[in-house]
């Protein structure tokens, strides 16, 4: 059970004075460590207080004077003590308490108090770090020599992204640190350091463990042992985190039990809703009523309905984004990392037993994974933001009507868009098209080989030249012709068909055409309950205006437009108002307008 916030509970003065008779003088504490005045708790006060406020005018003001806030002030915006109270009108006046803390309540107290529960939990995820060999490896002039001995290596955390490796060797310079190899990327939170021998690390950890810099604590943390060693000897030391506890850290706990801790999880985002609204209204001005009565539902800004179950548990997802990269082995793979890259994790692993992936979006991860190994072409180095093969995402279009058990939850695919993202930075013209023609001949040929056969639509090209594989609506497409086989002569043909990269999938009996940019829910069986319950608690009607915000292929109006008058979406993403727009005329719908624009 969530423990209320400290606004949702009665403070001790309050919980006292409710027990008192009425005609019992108002008690006035006095200022010390241990009252709730000292930890910013409310209190209860009336005109009475008067006579003591004068009282202490006239003595040495109290360490603790305007170190809280005036619960009176705060709540009404006004006080009958005035300039005299010995509470703080306001966060201008108040004060640092004799212990160097701040009143909880005060913005001061709150961001204090955040800033050491994230301090807490940042402690407790940093274990060790997932370097590849690119980072240990690249021996960036740091003193020569193999960087290899991890007895001798450790990691900094929580070092400033925008550090590179000579802020990182500045700063150990001016801390007295002695080191033999310093290495620091921009962008990431974690900079690696391997030192000449035993007594150097010990004192290199001493100085730098807890060390403050930018407001956040240094935590020295091991770098992960290759689970081989050059010689391809296992190394038992090794510790492998899967992709299926990296993407999927819920997979090994029950159904139920899986959505009671979602359902928990968002209970606290709603908390946080509420005192982030109480933390921002302005002194004197009243609370909105939605805050008042969340003290009704334990402090949430709305009620909590429940979660709705999905229809699929396993193989759910329309959508995936598989990364290339290296496994901490140090093998070419094509799967999910194993973090984020900005807490040093560049480790790749292949998505084995991810029960949300489909088996046939992993099949063509293998596929592409194969064909990468005999390519003359480098896969994505983060490191060094260099490389040509970067991503490959496997959009999947289910049949109408077909709700499958999980058991054959890939019988519901009926099409198949492949986009592979490349970077053609200083690449040859010649060697890149040949390499197209041979990976869709490597996906055709799977695609057949395969028991039962995969379904291939749309094989599309995405040249992407940024650092972060996330590319902007407008990157260049290149659709490649799919190879299909002779049944007569076994001999490959190239098709060229199709004119445009879509393939289609189905909500609510509804046809949807999607390009391989546009947003679609990666689970089609929930969505319709989603959208469903969504028009309900509209309480739509023919007279209702329907505003689909931010509305992608336009899945949310088109379901929802039998129910209303007129639907309005609004979407920057050109390509997806155009998959709106046609969606719309496929499923003969009259009463939606698309616009493309920033809403």
């Amino acid at each position: 059970m969530t423990s209320p916030s400290v606004d949702e509970l009665p403070s001790a003065a309050e919980t006292l004075t409710s027990q008192i008779p009425s005609h019992t003088a108002p008690i006035v504490p006095i200022p010390s460590s241990n009252d709730a005045e000292a930890v910013g708790e409310k209190r209860k006060r009336d005109d009475d207080d008067d006579e003591k406020t004068t009282n202490l005018e006239s003595s040495t003001p109290s360490p603790w004077f305007k170190t809280s806030l005036c619960s009176y002030f705060r709540r009404q915006g006004s006080c009958s003590h005035g300039a005299a109270c010995k509470y703080a009108h306001g966060e201008n006046e108040l004060r640092q308490k004799p212990d160097n803390t701040w009143d909880p309540t005060s913005e001061r107290g709150k961001k204090a108090k955040m800033m050491s529960e994230n301090a807490v939990k940042e402690e407790e995820e940093v274990g060790d770090v997932m370097f590849t060999e690119e980072m240990m490896d690249d021996n960036d002039g740091g003193g020569g020599g193999s960087v290899h001995d991890l007895s001798l290596s450790k990691c900094l955390v929580h070092l400033p992204t925008k550090w590179q490796s000579d802020d990182l060797k500045t700063f150990l310079r001016e801390q007295g640190v002695e080191y033999k190899f310093a290495k620091k990327r921009r962008g990431m939170m974690v900079g690696f350091l391997t030192f000449e021998n035993a007594e150097q690390l010990k004192n290199g950890v001493e100085i730098l463990e807890g060390k403050n810099v930018n407001n956040k604590s240094l935590k020295i943390a091991d770098v992960l042992p290759r689970t081989f060693d050059k010689n391809g000897a296992k190394n038992p030391a090794a510790k492998l985190k899967s992709a299926r506890e990296a993407v999927t850290p819920l997979a090994d706990l029950s159904y139920a039990d899986q959505l009671e801790q979602k359902k928990a999880s968002i209970a606290q985002m709603l908390k946080k809703l509420t005192r982030n609204a109480r933390k921002a209204c302005p002194n004197g001005k009243s609370l909105p009523e939605w805050v008042l009565q969340s003290r009704e539902i334990g402090g949430l800004s709305c009620k909590l309905e429940g979660i709705i179950e999905s229809p699929l548990v396993n193989g759910y997802r329309n959508k995936c984004e598989f990364s290339t990269g290296y496994s901490v082995e140090g093998k070419l793979t094509v799967g999910f990392m194993l973090g984020n890259f900005s807490a040093g994790v560049t480790a790749v692993e292949e998505a084995v037993n991810c029960p949300n992936i489909s088996k046939l979006a992993c099949r063509y991860a293998s596929i592409f994974q194969s064909f990468l190994e005999k390519s003359r072409l480098p896969v994505w180095n983060r490191f060094k933001s260099c490389g040509f093969w970067r991503q490959l995402t496997v959009r999947e279009g289910s049949k109408p009507g077909v709700v499958s058990s999980d058991e054959d939850a890939d019988s519901r695919i009926a099409e198949v868009m492949l986009m592979v993202q490349v970077c053609s930075t200083d690449t040859d013209e010649a060697e890149v098209a040949t390499e197209f023609e041979e990976m869709a001949k490597a996906f055709a040929e799977g695609a057949r080989a395969s028991s039962p056969p995969l379904p291939l639509t749309v094989l599309v090209v995405q040249d992407h030249v940024g650092i972060s594989n996330v590319a902007p609506p407008d990157c260049p497409l290149r659709l490649l012709p799919i190879p299909v086989s002779d049944n007569g002569t076994h001999q490959d043909q190239s098709t060229n068909v199709l004119t445009e990269a879509r393939i289609h999938d189905h909500i609510n009996n509804l046809r949807f055409s999607i390009s391989p940019t546009a947003f679609f829910q990666v689970n089609t069986c929930a969505a319709e309950k989603l959208y469903s319950l969504a028009g309900d608690w509209a309480d739509l009607g023919p007279d209702t205006l329907l505003f689909d915000v931010c509305c992608g292929t336009g899945t949310i109006g088109l379901t929802l437009a039998h129910r209303v008058g007129m639907v309005i979406g609004i979407e920057m993403n050109a390509s997806a108002v155009s998959d709106a727009e046609r969606n719309a005329k496929i499923n003969g719908i009259s009463n939606c307008k698309f616009i493309c624009s920033k809403a």
